[in-house]
């Protein structure tokens, strides 16, 4: 079994008060009634800036659905910096030819994503790399055939993207998101950064489902 890290409270503490809030925001989304039927729903969790909880928070999220009975599949779209296999205490990549999203995206093979099973119900793609081209690769019709084929396999597809106002990529995920939630830090998120970032995700024609106080 993988080593989990601490701040995976969902599996490692589950009947704190941290827990239930996020079994909370589980229901919440639910009652947003997403997607279309017979098809999954694609969540992104974003965030303004970097360092404001978005990786702990879809980490955890992605667990209360796994727990739920839901089939769920994570993505690391952090592509710069990233850093969820480590929240699920496994390796970024193994050498393989497509074990990663950066290997999947820069490949032409027609051989399918390699994932990782974390927990019952849960399996998760890893960043894979870093490459010099993130959002050429996320915004490419491979990302997008990729998502359309993980929809039909899994409830629920979950993306940790990487932060909005220090770069693009959040906005090419965007479109592919049936919804996002915004994660801002409680003494570190500044006013104006969550206004810009709830204005670069309405531009960008995203479904804003709320807005997460974390700390």
């Amino acid at each position: 079994m993988s080593l989990l890290s601490n701040v995976l409270v969902i599996e490692t503490d589950p009947n704190s008060a941290v827990a239930e809030s996020y079994r909370s925001l589980r229901t919440s989304i639910r009652h947003k009634r997403l997607g279309k039927p017979g098809k999954g729903i694609t969540l992104m969790i974003a965030s303004p800036k970097a360092q404001e909880g978005k990786t702990t928070t879809v980490s955890n999220l992605a667990v209360t659905f796994s727990q739920d009975g839901q089939k769920v599949i994570v993505i690391d779209c952090n592509l710069r910096q990233p850093t969820l296999h480590a929240v699920y205490g496994m390796p970024n990549e193994d050498g393989l030819a497509h074990d990663g999203l950066t290997q999947y995206l820069k490949s032409d093979s027609t051989q399918g994503i390699t994932s990782k099973a974390v927990l019952p119900n849960l399996h998760l793609i890893t960043a894979g790399g870093q490459p010099p081209n993130p959002s050429e690769l996320l915004g490419s019709p491979r990302m997008a055939e990729l998502l359309d084929q993980l929809k039909q396999q899994y409830d629920v597809v979950l993306l940790d993207s990487p932060s909005i106002l220090d770069f693009t990529d959040a906005g090419l995920l965007a479109e592919y998101s049936d919804g996002i939630i915004l994660v801002a830090k409680y003494g570190r998120t500044k006013r104006e950064w969550a206004k810009q970032a709830k204005e670069r995700l309405e531009q960008s024609g995203a479904r804003l489902l709320g807005m997460i106080i974390n700390k």
